[in-house]
């Protein structure tokens, strides 16, 4: 639909500027009147709708002259319409509505005077879109809070069960997440993959937008349908503030997804000394085994970290200790070729 309009603003343009034949814009889904609201002749389009106009003509894509001129941020025309009683709630073919069209650049005037005539809040796109999911997906924090003012439902889903809430958090708005918490967010639900909002900020590892959730309650726990917990997710992901503030607040350092690796594990995969001496630290099981028996002492061999080496060993990991296909970390560093990890391995006693 966005393409769409894009096509039908140009063709706007060009009939307004080169005065091209309305037959050419008509075949994009333009109308007579629809340029007229487009042009913003306010004297014109009042005439057309005490002439011959529909103020509720739609066009081959379902979108109506309100719904246009709020894209095109024409507040006047935009009154003019609805006085006419446009009606405010209509969908376009993908389920939009002009309270929708004017989260993403309206001006906040055209957005509560919508709100004043009555715009359904909470009517759902195609996508189970709503109003306030577009305006915070569009970084639009005035049109989010003054939405959650009105009263619009601050745990709707689109269809993979992303809320506002978690929107808010990946763009790091914490005024709009302040905001919705306020208004009764679930401060604890999963989207369709089992991401909480926390999980959410553990993808930039804000720790400021972390420490908000936290104090809202949120579960530090919490496993994704993979048995990811925002722990694992940011020791693999390196965002040592994060780590360490979900440490203190209580999250098991040793929980383990589904194919049996805990954040230690990933931390050796993801190469970061820093976060295995923390979560070492922070009581982290070195000598845990996933589902294939691989030991994090053999993650680290496997990608010929030798700083990491020395600290599992230093911990206690067992040099000699085998997986289920009986590899020995020195196993691995042969042969992924891992010379220098190797021959660590063999100075710690490696056999």
């Amino acid at each position: 639909m966005r393409k769409y309009l894009a096509i039908l603003f140009l063709v706007i343009s060009v009939v307004a500027t080169l005065g091209v034949t309305l037959s050419s814009a008509m075949e994009y889904g333009a109308t007579d009147f629809f340029l007229l609201c487009a042009d913003g002749n306010i004297a014109d389009v009042e005439k057309a709708i005490a002439g011959w106009a529909d103020v509720n003509e739609a066009d081959k894509n379902g979108m109506t002259p309100l719904m246009l001129a709020v894209s095109l941020n024409r507040p006047e025309i935009v009154e003019i319409l609805l006085r006419a009683s446009a009606d405010v709630n209509a969908q376009d073919e993908d389920g939009w509505t002009a309270l929708m069209w004017s989260t993403i650049k309206s001006d906040i005037s055209i957005v509560q005077r919508l709100i004043d005539a009555s715009a359904d809040l909470d009517i759902q796109s195609t996508f189970y879109v709503t109003a306030l999911l577009s305006s915070v997906l569009e970084d639009r924090e005035n049109v989010a809070k003054l939405l959650i003012d009105s009263g619009a439902y601050v745990n709707a889903r689109n269809e993979d069960g992303v809320t506002p809430l978690m929107l808010a958090v990946s763009g790091g708005k914490i005024d709009t997440i302040n905001a919705l918490l306020a208004a009764g967010a679930s401060i604890n639900a999963e989207d369709g993959a089992g991401w909480t909002a926390l999980m959410w900020s553990t993808v930039s590892g804000d720790v400021s937008v972390a420490e908000t959730l936290i104090a809202a309650s949120a579960d530090v726990n919490i496993p994704d349908r993979e048995g990811l917990t925002p722990v694992m997710s940011a020791a693999y992901g390196g965002h040592i503030a994060l780590l360490s503030l979900l440490l203190r607040s209580g999250a098991d350092v040793n929980a383990a997804n589904v194919d049996e690796y805990t954040a230690l594990t990933l931390a050796c995969e993801s190469e970061n000394v820093e976060v295995v001496k923390i979560l070492l630290d922070a009581g982290a099981e070195v000598q845990v085994h996933d589902r294939d028996g691989l030991t994090p002492l053999m993650a680290a061999a496997r990608k010929g970290n030798v700083p990491i080496l020395d600290a599992l060993l230093d911990a206690g990991a067992e040099v000699d200790d085998v997986d289920s296909d009986g590899w020995t970390a020195l196993r691995y560093a042969q042969e992924f070729k891992n010379d220098d990890a190797a021959n660590r391995l063999i100075q710690r006693g490696a056999r």
